[in-house]
């Protein structure tokens, strides 16, 4: 009797020290659970990807991001057998679904816009390049990496003076707001604030 009774205190501290995760490890009844319950950063890790996994499950389509993780659970963490196996991954399975919910967030910014003959193209990526033709040919062209800032996009460049800051307005249309930014324009090309509309 008394031997059951520190089994059944010993099982309770157990299951006490046990890390959170995003089950319940008083409940653990595989080998991968019960190494997921027994790690703290693999069970941050199992918490990190059910955020990544219900952003991801709303942003796109449902049922197909389901149906994905379903099978990583199945045939990627349940084949693993230690808890490097499963820091891999899941790491790699955040790393995943982060990246394809952060080019959902983008994608509403992408396409190609126009304003009196200038274009500004957008990428999911938040690349972009801006084009503008001048007088006798010249051009603008600039490209590079823009930055959300405050709900909008930004891309600074000190060194050349040079500044963009695109504001959303709706499925169809940006605001533009740009510098003079004559280190990237030929002679008579400028560079042109407004309102762009979807090509």
């Amino acid at each position: 009797m008394i031997y059951k009774i520190k089994l059944a205190l010993f099982t309770m501290l157990l299951f006490s020290l046990s890390y959170g995760a995003s089950f319940d490890c008083r409940k653990a009844s595989t080998e991968v659970e019960h190494l997921i319950c027994g790690d703290r950063e693999l069970s941050q890790l199992d918490e990190q990807l059910l955020v990544a996994y219900k952003h991801a499950k709303n942003r796109n389509n449902p049922e197909r991001t389901k149906l994905q993780q379903r099978r990583w659970l199945k045939y990627t963490r349940n084949d693993c057998n230690s808890v490097a196996c499963l820091k891999n991954a899941y790491t790699l399975q955040i790393e995943r679904l982060n990246a394809q919910n952060t080019l959902r967030s983008h994608s509403k910014w992408s396409g190609s816009y126009a304003l009196d003959g200038d274009e500004l193209r957008i990428e999911n990526s938040l690349h972009f390049s801006y084009n503008s033709v001048g007088g006798n040919g010249h051009l603008c062209n600039i490209e590079g990496k823009l930055n959300k800032v405050l709900g909008k996009l930004q891309f600074h460049d000190n060194a050349n003076d040079c500044h963009l800051s695109i504001e959303y307005l709706d499925p169809s249309s940006l605001r533009l707001d740009i510098s003079i930014c004559q280190y990237y324009c030929g002679m008579s090309a400028m560079t042109t604030s407004g309102t762009y509309i979807k090509k």
